[in-house]
């Protein structure tokens, strides 16, 4: 939360009124009262924010317990988003001993301590429930993509337990459980965000602390504290729980870590009052109360424990970031499952449902409807795309990191893009955490003064600074005289040295400043923030150790809340005998100038006219309305007053300090820092509201707004926009309805400007929830303890890397490295093309999908031979595509980036209908018809012409083809019919070893891929094919249905006749069906011979010529031969199993090859099968398809450098992605040429020729993708952009 100190605390104009008994009166926000001032700086025009536009105290009161009324119906989330209900700092210190049972000389009693241990506790806070680490990497496997990928890979090894000599599949399921194992191990270590919170807090908790317990100063550890425990107090110490100040000597806290108030804030034990009277109820404002683990900074006092462990301010703080929780996924986290979800449940359906249709209706093999089912899950999971999202995710935070920002969870790279709320710090965010010394009045005139680093700088911004109105001028001798009394009465030195290194020397400030790039602003300082600001303002003009040292300090009273002023007494510069000690003194301005008599003027000293009040009022007004923090000046010549004179001032001093030289004013504020207005700037361009959210006083932050432009004088005046004060919000709260809440709520956040200003830590978590639940995607910053919550619950939790606490850094997603807020909107920027370019990736990974798909889905439903193998989609998918994909995250924004509003997460997905439609349906498409005719035009040259491609898929490296070709009349092919023959023939046969089964245990096989076809001339009665080619199936007449008995009862008549011809098969033959045969093939013969067959179709001349090749007489000789006998008993013993292939059926009965077919294979018809020509073909076509598919990816890489611009503009910068295309391009050289990666990867050494195949689809879809970028430009909001713009 911004800290109050570093630009003032309430910034307090005060008019004085000459005529008035006490010299003023208030304008503006109240004074402070005369017994209470935090700080020098407090009284230099600041103070504590007051409430007096409160009711009156019974309605605080009523508000501070007002959850009571509520009772048990409010949750405990509700309790801790309310302010603590702390009221023991509004008792009499009496009761507050009476109430705990304690007593500021005893302490609390041993008995005491343990009845009030039995009621409130351990101090210490409550760990949340932790998830053991190997759970959280054991869930990485639990998503349903992980899950579909482990399912394949299962059924990688199923198929290869199956099927053994194919290793394909044993290496796919390797390779897919590796890619499972990277990626949830890459997930684990990348996007896990460590839940460290609450060692974060454990670091800030006191370990021991000083106790009065039964009369005697103990040290305890701090847990042991219980609330009526009497606390002693030193400078340094941490307080060690919620206590309540009952005595106090300059005591001094840094609330830093908890408030946000960069400056020590003074504690005392009186009851705090506002300027109205009435009693500070609210805790955090009340300077009587000292927190959990915040620090003394000074003096000494003793308080008494109110609260401990969980119920401090500091364990609220803890339960609201534990209880808050983070958001478990951002919107880009959601939307990759769902799609992931989407992409899963479809390959499933579609693996199942043809699964089905491959078993059920196309009778297919079971091992290959599993290498189906992974073909389809390994061409719909886009297995590569989770690592590609991870590691794109992982450069652009590294990108960011170059940028100051430094990236926690990796999904918050890309959300920082969607934010279209900043709720901002102020303090160190927007300003630089610096007071600074802005203007200065003197001589009756208010002048600027610029900061400069160095004298270069300091002479460059004098003169431009007089561009913009008057400067001081550093001769002037009333400006002489201010700086000496700034100079002096200050305690405030430069740090030279550096405390962490020994050995490096301290900075000569003297060169230093001569150098251009030396930065004196940025110098640490000791003493407070205002001290410090001053002198680097007077630096610049005369070194203030020299300064020091000319005019040697006698005496110096220290600010005190009382006073409101700080003097020191000197020795003048070259004083002589006669020279009078010099007071110098500065301080809040309206209790300086009543101190004063007289006023310099053009460095004289003029008497203090009621025209020069006036005008001293005018000029407090003026600065303290620009939020800045105003301090006087005045000085006196102590006449008569001798060096040597034994100042003091205990009890009260012995000079006189009245009748002082008034000489001027200085104000300072925290400015903001370079670059902020105009990141704010960009912010409202691309649509990005800015909400500043701070502990300040509201002038303070409305000033700080107005000049970074998160505020402009023209929304205020229109009342678009609005200062929201934390006493507003505590009102809200209260409100019992929650609809009328809301309504509070959402009147203020529907103004487009909104500053928010003294608010608390739960205010900020409720001004996130609040945004969200409106639907903004918010990025908070903050740098302490109390922003915690709010950075857990942001969408983007961005902590400060200089100024933050560990805790804030813990719970936040990011860390600004710089702590500067023009560091965020770079952030957001990166982010907004971290989008842009996870969409181009996935556009480039999932338009390989759809050429991945088709084929599986044709080798089914067509039964076309698959165009291209799962281990080749692998390859695409992970060896191709991931560099490709990954160096898209190094494209360069598009000109419009921050041009375009915030991301709407409901229509503007990152996978969306029409990325869908571009990467499937268009590119997608073109894809597969690039690859589809790399993979034609090698079928056909190798003989195998598309059209026989139908049907004959499943089969293709199992059996070998037969074909019967129809030619033309001048010798040309005009088509094919084409099919399988006989299976592989059985080993064993009704409980006997056939002859085919003796001879493959003896290592000498026959017909495994189908009998060789007889030569012209000669005949074999138990093969399945005559010289003049296949027998063909005829499943009608003779051959019509199966048998009913015998050694062939229930096999198939037509399958036996050509694939099962045994001498059981001869035996079943009637003299009928024997002459049938012999007629048919006599008419065939007698037809071939009198040259009346048609060439094209020879077996068409009548409905019986498909029987010509079943049997012949010359066969029925040979049968009577092998067989040796002619009777019909169908018991012929040995001959049964010793001849022929008994039992043998066909090898694919869906496509069987047509009667007078011919292997084929080399582009013609052969008598024996070539089972390894047919494989190798497929295999160099699919070779030819893997390449058609990624010379047209090659187009598709390029066109997705943009979305929108023309790719020239874009330019070929991307040296990453220049590398990925050569690097595919090699892969895909590397398994299609090198032995042994083209026997893993199952391809084939093609053709050069074949590689560039698919080069017209590259010009195509490079020319389609850029007119479709120029409809978008031309006509924007027009049907391309509505439905081609993805």
């Amino acid at each position: 939360m911004s800290g109050a100190g570093a630009a003032g605390e309430t910034p307090r104009v005060t008019i004085v009124n000459i005529d008035s008994p006490d010299h003023q009166h208030s304008v503006g926000a109240p004074a402070t009262p005369a017994n209470h001032a935090p700080s020098v700086a407090d009284s230099a025009g600041t103070t504590k924010d007051s409430v007096g536009s409160l009711k009156g105290l019974s309605k605080k009161l009523s508000n501070s317990l007002s959850f009571l009324k509520r009772g048990a119906s409010e949750s405990r989330a509700d309790k801790l988003r309310k302010d603590v209900d702390f009221t023991e700092h509004t008792w009499p210190i009496d009761k507050l001993y009476e109430y705990y049972g304690s007593s500021p000389t005893e302490g609390l009693s041993g008995a005491q301590v343990l009845q009030n241990r039995n009621k409130y506790g351990w101090n210490r806070l409550t760990p949340p429930p932790t998830t053991p680490w190997y759970i959280k990497y054991l869930m990485q496997y639990a998503n349903i993509f992980m899950l579909l990928l482990m399912a394949g890979g299962v059924l990688c090894f199923v198929a290869y337990s199956i099927d053994s000599e194919d290793a394909t599949n044993l290496y796919l399921g390797v390779v897919l459980f590796l890619v499972v194992i990277v990626s949830a191990t890459f997930g684990y270590l990348t996007e896990a965000k460590a839940e460290n919170v609450m060692e974060g807090f454990k670091k800030l908790v006191p370990k021991k602390c000083r106790v009065l317990r039964d009369g005697h100063l103990v040290v305890l550890d701090a847990e042991e504290l219980v609330p009526g425990d009497v606390v002693e107090i030193q400078d340094g110490d941490q307080v060690p729980a919620d206590m309540r100040v009952v005595s106090a000597i300059d005591l001094k806290v840094d609330n830093s870590s908890l408030t946000g108030e960069s400056e020590a804030q003074e504690r005392y034990p009186e009851l705090d009052k506002d300027a109205q009277g009435n009693l500070i109820v609210t805790p955090l404002e009340s300077s009587n109360l000292m927190f959990y683990t915040t620090i003394a900074t000074s003096g000494s006092g003793r308080a008494v424990v109110i609260a401990t462990g969980d119920k401090t301010v500091m364990g609220q703080i803890a339960g609201l970031a534990m209880e808050t929780g983070s958001n478990d996924k951002t919107q880009f986290q959601i939307e990759v499952d769902i799609f992931i979800k989407i992409i899963s449940v479809i390959a499933i359906v579609i693996g199942v449902a043809f699964i089905l249709i491959g078993t059920l209706a196309a009778n297919a093999p079971a091992i290959d409807m599993v290498v189906f089912a992974i073909g389809i899950i390994v061409g719909t999971v886009p297995e590569g795309l989770l690592i590609t999202l991870i590691v794109s995710l992982s450069l652009s935070a590294k990108h960011m990191y170059s940028k100051n920002v430094l990236v926690k969870g990796m999904p918050s790279v890309e959300n920082l893009g969607s934010t279209t709320v900043i709720a901002s710090d102020k303090t160190g965010t927007l300003t630089q955490n610096r007071m600074t010394v802005q203007h200065a009045w003197y001589n009756r005139e208010l002048v600027q003064v610029p900061a400069a680093r160095n004298r270069q700088h300091w002479r460059t911004v004098m003169k431009a600074a007089t561009q913009h109105g008057p400067v001081y001028n550093p001769e002037d001798p009333t400006w002489v005289q201010l700086q000496k009394v700034a100079t002096l009465c200050n305690n405030s030195r430069f740090i030279l040295k550096d405390p962490n290194d020994d050995e490096k020397p301290a900075i000569n400030l003297a060169k230093a400043l001569e150098d251009p790039d030396f930065n004196m602003l940025d110098l640490n300082c000791t003493g407070d923030a205002s001290e410090s600001g001053l002198i680097k303002c007077v630096e610049m003009l005369r070194d203030v150790t020299d300064y020091h040292e000319a005019n040697p300090k006698l005496h110096e009273i220290k600010f005190n809340s009382t006073n409101k002023w700080q003097l020191s007494i000197h020795r003048p510069e070259d004083a002589g005998p006669k020279t009078a000690p010099l007071m110098v003194l500065k301080g809040a301005p309206e209790r300086v100038i009543r101190m004063c008599t007289k006023i310099m003027i053009n460095g004289k000293e003029e008497p203090l006219t009621r025209e020069l009040f006036d005008q001293f009022n005018q000029a407090y007004e003026a600065l303290g309305a620009m939020g800045e923090r105003v301090l006087g000046f005045a000085y006196k010549n102590m006449e008569g007053t001798p060096m040597d004179y034994a100042f003091t001032n205990k009890p009260e001093p012995n000079f006189d300090v009245k009748e002082l030289v008034f000489v001027g004013l200085l104000s300072l504020i925290d400015p903001p820092r370079e670059g902020v207005p105009e990141a704010v700037a960009k912010c409202k361009r691309g649509g990005i509201k800015v909400f500043m959210v701070t502990g300040d006083h509201p002038i303070t932050a409305q000033a700080i707004a107005r000049k970074v432009g998160i505020i402009d004088q023209e929304k205020l005046e229109k009342g678009k926009a609005a200062v929201i004060k934390g006493d507003d919000i505590r009102e809200w709260q209260d409100i019992e309805d929650p609809v009328a809440r809301q309504a509070k709520w959402d009147w203020a956040l529907s103004h487009e400007q909104v500053v928010f200003a003294r608010v608390s830590p739960a205010h900020k978590l409720l001004i996130v929830e609040n945004c969200q639940r409106r639907g903004e995607n918010v990025a908070v910053t903050g740098d302490g303890v109390n922003d915690a919550p709010a950075l857990k619950k942001a969408n983007t939790g961005i902590a400060m890397g200089i100024s933050g606490k560990d805790v804030s850094k813990e719970a936040a997603d990011m860390i600004l490295i710089d702590d500067n807020f023009a560091s965020i909107v770079n952030g957001i920027e990166e982010g907004r093309v971290i989008f842009d370019n996870l969409k181009k990736s996935i556009t480039y990974t999932l338009a390989s999908k759809l050429p991945q798909q088709i084929p599986f889905l044709l080798y089914v439903i067509a039964r076309f031979p698959l165009a291209i193998s799962t281990i080749l989609i692998l390859t695409i998918d992970i060896g191709c595509d991931m560099v490709p994909a990954i160096s898209l995250a190094y494209e360069k924004s598009e000109a419009d980036i921050m041009s375009r509003p915030p991301r709407n997460p409901a229509t503007q997905r990152l996978v969306n209908r029409r990325l869908i439609s571009h990467s499937y349906f268009q590119i997608g498409v073109m894809q597969a018809m690039s690859g589809f005719l790399a993979f034609m035009a090698v079928m056909n040259d190798y003989g195998y012409h598309w059209s026989t491609l139908p049907g004959i898929g499943l089969n293709w490296m199992e059996d070998p083809m037969l074909c019967r070709v129809n030619w033309s009349s001048t010798g040309i092919p005009t088509s094919r019919d084409c099919g399988y023959g006989c299976d592989e023939p059985e080993k064993t046969w009704n409980g006997q070893q056939t002859l085919y089964g003796a001879y493959e245990a003896k290592g000498i096989g026959f017909c495994q891929d189908g009998c060789p076809i007889p030569f012209n001339g000669t005949s074999d009665p138990f093969v399945e094919s005559t010289q003049w080619g296949f027998r063909g199936r005829v499943d009608q007449g003779p051959l019509a249905g199966n048998y009913e008995s015998g050694p062939l009862a229930g096999k198939s008549k037509a399958d036996t006749a050509v694939c099962g011809r045994s001498c059981a098969w001869y035996a079943s033959l009637t003299d009928d069906d024997k002459a049938f045969f012999v007629a048919t093939h006599e008419g065939f013969l007698a037809r071939l011979r009198a040259g009346v067959i048609n060439p094209s179709n020879p077996f068409d001349y009548s409905p019986d010529a498909k029987f010509a090749l079943i049997l012949s007489q010359e066969e029925i000789s040979q049968f009577e031969v092998y067989c040796g006998t002619s009777n019909k008993t169908h018991t012929l013993g040995a001959a049964d199993t010793q001849y022929g292939f008994p039992g043998r059926g066909l090898a694919y009965s869906d496509n069987v090859a047509v009667v007078g077919s011919y292997y084929w294979w080399n582009a013609r018809p052969q008598y024996w099968g070539n089972q390894a020509y047919q494989d190798n073909v497929l295999r160099l076509a699919q070779t030819a398809y893997f390449w058609g598919v990624l010379v047209s990816r090659w187009a598709d890489l390029l066109i997705c450098k943009t979305r929108k611009e023309t790719i020239m503009n874009q330019g070929f910068s991307n040296r990453v992605l220049n590398f990925a295309l050569l690097f595919e391009t090699t892969v895909a050289l590397l398994i299609t040429y090198v032995p042994p990666l083209n026997t893993v990867w199952s391809t084939r050494p093609l053709n050069v020729v074949y590689l560039f195949v698919g080069v017209p689809y590259f010009i195509f879809i490079f020319a389609y993708d850029e007119l479709r970028k120029l409809a978008i430009r031309r006509k924007p909001g027009g049907w391309v952009d509505q439905n081609a713009y993805w």
